[in-house]
């Protein structure tokens, strides 16, 4: 079987060499346990030993001698997928490693957890494995893995060297016709349809759209049950696609609760449900002032596009917010794979002006705007060339990101870079 190329696993190999435990989390089929189970031992080239907790005899035998069958397993890797569901693994999990580390003045073992829900997931974490743990995130493909690509993308460059390369343009137009055509055509079908691999293991339309609907309908009524007690599922939905056709706006909760006719703070908690389950993400605004950070509303994003589509059914909104929504997306799965992993914010003064993101990381800050549209112009890095002179220090370029074929300064430091050039290429100038 064919599998893509996850991009996050050389992270993952790199952590292993410090910390004993790797813990991945993520939503639901985003492809936690196809890493775990085949790719990752292939590339490591180890013995494995796989072990899920969906089983529930599997849960039994651990609840009953959980040291003793993890003492005895020998192979070098040791997966437990799925370990959400018995929270009792992580006592016996703690004293066989702290066993390890003095009988071999380190551990002989690696073991990999995966798990889709960050509440009971990383609760147990921070009682029992804390110091001893590396976490890691699965998010859905990227168009760089939707690419087939295993280099480095020419954000990471941009990032890295904080600065644009003198031959960015020269090493644009090297690219073949042909590659352009496919680097767009998988761009469009990612905006369509987001990045679940089952999604794109289908070929026919009407079959990656029931996969959809059918991903809802188990995450309503399977995962909402384990994660958080909801009387109301149909309610819960109703929130679920309210708070979804706000995407890429700033969250008032006050004022979906009074669209919906409910408390704050069963709002409140429906949210935190969505979020602590992966399905949305809440970006904070940039201030000087850090503090600020925590008590000014922050941007609502449901991330995948696709799955987007079935949540809002006759819901329509506006393409502007659907395709920030969607470079929202790649910039979370981007950032996480740098060797220290920066912020993201978006920005907005009193005064009205705004820019969708920035990126931000130690004494460096790259702003970056998106627009909607196959054309950029000069007056859409207005806002860009204002932040650059107010942070001079910190702010050295800026990027427009936009659904175009060309790339060009637009004005002084400020480009605009396509899409699936910015995410979906390897720059190697």
């Amino acid at each position: 079987m064919d599998y893509f190329n996850r991009d996050i696993l050389p992270i993952i190999a790199s952590r292993m060499k410090q910390d004993p435990v790797i813990v991945i989390t993520g939503a639901r089929q985003t492809g936690k346990t196809t890493l775990c189970e085949f790719q990752l031992p292939g590339t490591l080239d180890l013995p494995f030993t796989y072990i899920s907790f969906d089983d529930p005899d599997e849960r039994q035998r651990f609840q009953k001698a959980g040291v003793s069958i993890l003492e005895t397993i020998e192979t070098p890797l040791v997966i437990l997928d799925e370990v959400q569901k018995i929270p009792s693994i992580f006592d016996p999990l703690k004293l066989v490693i702290d066993r390890q580390r003095k009988k071999n003045g380190g551990s002989n073992k690696t073991f990999i957890l995966t798990g889709s829900s960050q509440l009971l997931l990383l609760k147990n974490i921070r009682e029992t494995l804390a110091g001893r743990v590396a976490l890691c995130h699965m998010y859905p493909l990227s168009i760089h893995e939707l690419t087939g690509k295993s280099g480095t993308p020419l954000l990471t460059q941009l990032w890295q060297k904080n600065k644009m390369p003198g031959r960015l343009t020269g090493e644009f137009y090297t690219l073949s016709p042909s590659r352009i055509r496919n680097l767009i055509r998988v761009r469009d079908e990612s905006l369509a349809w987001g990045g679940y691999p089952p999604v794109w293991s289908r070929k026919e339309p009407a079959d990656k759209l029931n996969w959809l609907k059918d991903y809802r309908k188990t995450y309503l009524e399977r995962d909402i049950s384990d994660i958080g007690q909801v009387a109301d599922i149909d309610l819960f939905a109703t929130v679920q696609k309210l708070l979804c056709s706000r995407t890429a706006n700033i969250l008032s909760v006050s004022e979906v609760a009074r669209d919906v006719s409910l408390a704050v703070n069963t709002v409140k908690r429906y949210l935190n449900l969505l979020n602590i389950s992966f399905q949305c993400f809440l970006l904070p605004p940039y201030f000087e002032n850090a503090g600020k950070r925590l008590i000014k509303s922050p941007k609502l994003y449901f991330p995948d596009v696709g799955l987007n589509r079935v949540i809002l059914g006759d819901i329509t909104i506006n393409k502007g917010a659907s395709y920030e929504t969607w470079v929202f997306s790649e910039l979370i799965k981007w950032k996480q794979l740098q060797p220290v992993e920066p912020e993201l914010f978006f920005y907005r003064t009193s005064a009205g002006m705004e820019i969708d993101f920035l990126i931000a990381g130690e004494g460096q800050i790259v702003p970056v705007e998106v627009k909607a549209n196959d054309r950029a112009t000069s007056a859409d890095a207005r806002n860009i060339e204002a932040f650059i002179k107010e942070h001079p220090g910190k702010a050295k370029f800026g990027i427009i990101v936009y659904k175009g074929s060309e790339i060009a300064e637009v004005r002084k430091n400020i480009w605009a870079i396509p899409d699936w050039y910015l995410f979906g290429t390897e720059y190697g100038g």
